[in-house]
């Protein structure tokens, strides 16, 4: 089920829809100014695909080996692909815009690394939607921060549930994610608004909405509806800017468009977000998502001017070609090593080791 599921073409090209409505807004905010809710859409399928997964899990075998091998297929599909570009991007920090911001995004890569990047940018008070200032090359893993600790809590409160209300493991699991859902949107109009788009906890909310329908189940909705959710999504994108507050209640009908498309019937539909191309770039989503921001950011940094739609398609390109080398010499062949795949604690242990290795490392390269 869980390969099926994160492979379903209509899930790969929402996927697809997410990243290149975020690397547009990036390259062309003028022509999508509501692009980067893309980051949204990204959050309501994680939350589905991860509670999916782990609900298929909790009803096969020994729940801490499931636990495990949960763990060690998150480590092969995301520790690879990011550690190697948070140091990648330090190196040319380094060379190319010198000791200063060097040693900056050094620091920022420690806090990428551990997976706390979000709250690390809020200390910084850095503003996402700040103009005239260069923001942080490594500003982009805020988002995969959120998603990580999502990862880490979620499973093991989930299949503690499971363990120890079988019966009823269905209705406490819903109760909690409705409560800690309602909670997190609250919270959105409790803490200071500046800290609002990176807080963890204004963000739950959004992937609590996807782990919900996957608890509940996602059903086909008639064919009509299922095209009025693409015209919201796809509108949303267009008419949505910073001067709404985000996230707040304007993120609503995009997530409820995502929601209805996680299991699309109409045939047009389907060839729309289940093509080859489509299918493709939802492969290669996450590594895009990688790549774009430290290139963009980093050519912006080092011009003198605005980026022009020739600078533009150039980072475009550039972008897509890190991306597919990343996505065939590094992540596949780890994600799907059939030897890690067997021994998913060797996979735990080379990944933990790569992170104590990581951060150690963000202390002893600082240059003076």
């Amino acid at each position: 089920m869980a390969a099926k599921l994160s492979h379903r073409r209509e899930i790969q090209g929402l996927r697809a829809l997410a990243v290149l409505a975020v690397i547009t807004n990036h390259l062309f905010a003028d022509f999508l100014p509501g692009g980067f809710l893309g980051v949204d859409i990204f959050f309501l399928l994680s939350g589905y695909l991860i509670t999916g997964q782990l609900l298929e899990l909790s009803t096969a075998g020994n729940l801490a080996r499931n636990l495990l091998n949960f763990y060690a297929r998150r480590i092969r599909r995301i520790l690879p692909s990011a550690l190697l570009v948070i140091w990648v991007t330090v190196g040319l920090a380094y060379r190319y815009l010198g000791p200063v911001i060097g040693n900056e995004t050094l620091r920022d890569g420690r806090w990428s690394t551990l997976f706390f990047a979000n709250s690390h940018y809020n200390s910084l008070k850095v503003d996402y939607f700040g103009t005239g200032t260069s923001s942080p090359l490594l500003q982009h893993y805020w988002s995969l921060a959120v998603e990580e600790q999502f990862y880490i809590v979620w499973p093991i409160l989930l299949l503690l549930i499971v363990l120890l209300f079988r019966a009823g493991s269905s209705k406490i699991l819903l109760a909690v994610l409705s409560v800690a859902t309602v909670f997190s949107f609250i919270s959105i109009f409790t803490i200071e608004q500046a800290l609002t788009y990176f807080a963890t906890q204004t963000r739950i909310w959004e992937l609590g909405i996807g782990a919900i329908i996957a608890l509940v189940g996602s059903k086909p909705t008639p064919k009509v509806v299922q095209w009025i959710a693409l015209i919201i999504l796809v509108g949303s994108l267009y008419f949505i800017d910073l001067d709404n507050q985000i996230p707040g209640f304007v993120i609503l009908p995009i997530l409820l468009g995502t929601a209805i498309l996680l299991n699309v019937s109409d045939n047009r539909l389907k060839i729309i977000l289940g093509n080859r191309v489509m299918h493709y770039l939802g492969d290669l989503s996450f590594v895009l998502y990688l790549w774009h921001w430290p290139i963009i950011e980093l050519h912006r940094q080092l011009g003198t001017s605005e980026l022009t739609t020739s600078d533009s398609l150039s980072l475009l390109v550039i972008t897509v070609l890190m991306a597919v080398i990343t996505h065939h010499l590094i992540e596949n062949p780890i994600r799907f090593s059939k030897y890690l795949a067997s021994h998913p604690g060797v996979t735990v242990v080379s990944g933990s080791a790569a992170l104590v290795l990581s951060v150690l490392a963000t202390y002893f390269f600082v240059k003076g």
